[in-house]
Parts: structure tokens; sequence; C-alpha cells
């Protein structure tokens, strides 16, 4: 729906009802957002990929990012989350008050942190799968370990991706080719 995975050119940015949807499109996993703990919300600006974790018992919102802070902002790290903050509190306000009504919390007015020891992509190209990492890793109760070799990096992504049990595809990978991802994904 918001195609976190896709080119900026090639989606748009969701309007608070596609948002709402979004809260309840997982009939799969037998949940109700408004009670859930945390919420899991990659965004996307500066050309890279950020993760917030909106803790609703806290009242807090973390925020991992996988970029060098910038100089014009290094003497306040949390300048550089301003315009997203704001962005993001306004259209989690809104989605989230179609599921619970009445719901006036301002996650800009709550506790913030810059989650510290993620690791830093110079380049910007791996901060997408960054973000799914930490989204695997949160709540494990374990310091968040991540891939920083390249090659493990695409290594684990493409037999994540092929591997993937709701992947459409899967009935025409052959069964050795399957194997090999199994045994793969066991090496780590």
């Amino acid at each position: 729906m918001v195609s976190f995975g896709k080119l900026p050119k090639y989606h748009g940015d969701p309007i608070a009802e596609e948002l709402a949807k979004t809260l309840n499109s997982w009939p799969s996993l037998n949940y109700y957002i408004t009670g859930c703990k945390y919420v899991f919300m990659p965004w996307k600006f500066n050309g890279c990929y950020t993760f917030f974790v909106i803790d609703h018992g806290k009242k807090h919102v973390i925020f991992i990012y996988f970029t060098p802070t910038q100089d014009w902002c290094k003497h306040m790290p949390y300048k550089r989350f301003a315009e997203a903050i704001i962005m993001a509190s306004k259209k989690y306000k809104i989605a989230y008050n179609k599921k619970r009504s009445g719901w006036a919390q301002d996650i800009f007015k709550w506790e913030h942190t810059i989650r510290s020891g993620v690791p830093i992509d110079l380049k910007g190209v791996n901060t997408s799968y960054f973000v799914l990492q930490a989204m695997v890793m949160w709540g494990n109760d374990i310091r968040m370990e991540f891939d920083r070799d390249a090659k493990i990096l695409r290594r684990n992504f493409v037999s994540d991706l092929l591997s993937y049990e709701d992947n459409s595809c899967l009935y025409v990978i052959p069964a050795n080719i399957q194997q090999r991802l199994i045994n793969i994904a066991k090496k780590d």
C-alpha cells in the first residue's frame, strides 16, 4: 500500500484513510491496533529510511537512523528529525483516531530517544534493509546486532526474500535450490 521498497517517484503520500486501512490489514496476525504496545513505523526522508518505534505504554518514540549526523545538526541531533516527527505525528494521530475514536494523543509531545549503537551506512544504500533487521530484532531482549558486511547483507536479504513462506513465486523455485536456501539460513 505505501510501497516501502519502491523509489519515491513510484509511490504517493498515503492519505489518512489508506493509513487507517493498514492498521487492520493483517487479519492473519489476529490483533487489534489499539491493544498493541509498540507500533513500528518505517519512514523515508532525506533520501534514507529511518525507523520509528512508538511505545504506547511509556508514551515514548524511539528513532533508529542509519546515516551519519549532518554537520548542521550535530549540536542538536533531534533537529534532523523535526520535520519527520511533525509529519508522522499528524498522520499517525489521524489514522489511529479512525480506529479508536476520540484518541487525541500527540506523539510529538511524547519523550523521544535516538537509539545508539546502530550501524552507519555512509552511502545510504542499505538503510531499508537495516530497518527490516531492526523490526525483526526489536523486543528480543538482546543487543541489536546488525550485519555490516555487504556480502552477508546481500546473501541474507536474497535468502530471506526467496525463502519467505508467503512468496508467491516460491513454488517455481526448484527443490534443491529451496534446500540450499534453508541451509544458508541455518548457518546464520
